[in-house]
């Protein structure tokens, strides 16, 4: 029987490879954010009131820069409310411009949104739905076990709200996960053309020998 046998440093690189490719393979949106409960659809927390005056401010932090690939909120009612992305720089939401933002109408609670070039630097920020005029709704908590504080503002003046008795307004948020990079891929295709060609020139020393 004819044996082929590879170079160690071949099958290093060939566990790399298939290493790279494996993850590669798997890559699925991360979830920073997740408010809800066990189950999407039993919202057992405290329904907040969203209209003209009263708009709602939850926290999200991102460990690296990332690009939203989709927003899960309770958000519900009838008319236009913005939702949107603000810069977190204080216990808070200030005055800050939007950096991301959405137009919604007549939305339903957990509709599943994908926004498209949102993409952040590492970083704190809120999320934050913005009734326009004639708006009446409402962001739902999506348990009632407390699990963080949340803002609301009445007319241009935010309050935390620090409730035991639910928890904050249900919203999911997932980032894109990472592609790899250019480099990564040329290391890769580097990768198997060594195998390639560790693989012919084992096949050669064989029929040689």
């Amino acid at each position: 029987m004819t044996s082929h046998r590879l170079h160690p440093l071949t099958h290093a690189v060939a566990a790399l490879l298939l290493a790279g490719l494996a993850t590669h393979a798997s890559a699925t949106g991360m979830v920073i954010h997740d408010s809800y409960g066990p189950d999407i659809n039993q919202l057992n927390g405290w329904p907040t009131p969203l209209f003209a005056g009263q708009d709602i401010a939850i926290a999200f932090s991102l460990g690296s820069a990332g690009t939203i690939e989709s927003l899960l909120t309770s958000v519900d009612g009838t008319g236009s409310v913005t939702l949107g992305i603000l810069p977190r720089t204080g216990a808070l939401p200030g005055t800050a411009s939007w950096l991301y933002s959405l137009q919604l109408t007549d939305p339903f609670a957990n509709s599943l949104l994908s926004p498209s070039g949102w993409t952040l630097a590492a970083g704190n920020y809120w999320l934050v739905a913005v009734a326009g005029a004639g708006f009446s709704g409402q962001w739902q908590s999506g348990t009632d076990s407390p699990n963080g504080a949340w803002a609301y503002s009445a007319g241009s003046t935010w309050t935390t709200v620090d409730s035991p008795f639910t928890g904050m307004p249900a919203a999911r948020i997932t980032v894109a996960a990472a592609v790899p990079e250019p480099d990564t891929w040329g290391l890769m295709l580097a990768g198997g053309l060594l195998i390639a060609a560790a693989a012919r020139r084992a096949r050669a020393t064989s029929t040689q020998g």
